[in-house]
């Protein structure tokens, strides 16, 4: 058997058996692997700050599986256009590099989370762009600011139904030692609505995307952006609506928001 029929064989045995099976099998095939990412990362980092010759940013925003062949170029000469950004003294970074598959764990995936980790613990990410699925993944990971301290109450329903929300009680869930011991043995209680959510998670990877009302604490934290003419442009997502985020640390917060409101132009 050759080795692609071979991780097509496990990745068949793995099949809904939740994310600690998939992590187990790809850090025994790939953990050299990670270790070789993690090092590039380090070193596209450096690269990015010597391409923009050391230039303090003006915005830095991940944009996670991107489609656009043109984006990066696109959106930083129109960002920095709307809103009067001097690129001779600012970098203006639109890092359309990263990929995330949250139905299997591979090298790729990895990469990306630990880029946006390091990013987020260097203070230098201020906006995520990515598809539904990969943005309520990391909004159930307190990834992402509350938007009811940056808008008024009138702001945010003026945005209507193109605000996403997560709901707080998920995000303590996650956090807690239940979740915990859920992940070590598999037992989860069936009655509690968050241990179900996260289960179920657990077993096709799936975001389940929850109404506003059905929340206990909905907190607004991404913008939908289904009707994006600088997305369109570029056809970043052509087949699906993205959503934008404010990272939860961003040190850039009024060009972050300058950002958001040029994306849902």
């Amino acid at each position: 058997m050759s080795v692609r029929d071979e991780i097509k064989e496990q990745q068949k045995k793995l099949k809904g058996q939740g994310f600690k099976a998939h992590w187990d099998y790809f850090w025994e095939y790939y953990k050299i692997h990670t270790i070789v990412a993690i090092v590039v990362l380090i070193f596209v980092i450096i690269t990015i700050r010597d391409v923009t010759d050391n230039k303090p940013y003006a915005v830095y925003s991940m944009f996670i599986n991107n489609r656009g062949m043109d984006t990066q170029n696109i959106l930083q000469d129109g960002f920095a256009e709307y809103a009067g950004i001097d690129t001779e003294e600012y970098a203006v970074i639109v890092d359309t590099s990263s990929n995330f598959m949250s139905s299997i764990v591979d090298t790729t995936s990895v990469a990306t989370s630990e880029k946006l980790m390091a990013m987020l613990a260097a203070h230098e990410l201020d906006t995520i762009v990515a598809d539904e699925n990969t943005f309520g993944r990391y909004a159930s990971q307190d990834t992402f600011i509350d938007l009811r301290t940056l808008y008024s109450e009138s702001e945010l329903e003026s945005f209507g139904d193109k605000v996403f929300y997560v709901d707080q009680g998920y995000i303590d869930y996650l956090n807690s030692d239940e979740y915990t011991t859920y992940i070590t043995s598999g037992e989860y209680d069936k009655n509690n609505k968050y241990a179900v959510m996260a289960a179920k998670y657990e077993e096709d990877f799936t975001y389940q995307k929850v109404a506003k009302e059905d929340m206990d604490d909905p907190i607004p934290v991404g913008i939908i952006l289904d009707n994006s003419a600088a997305l369109k442009s570029c056809e970043a997502f052509p087949d699906e609506a993205p959503i934008v985020g404010i990272a939860v640390n961003s040190q850039r917060i009024d060009n972050a928001k300058l950002f958001l409101e040029y994306l849902m132009k």
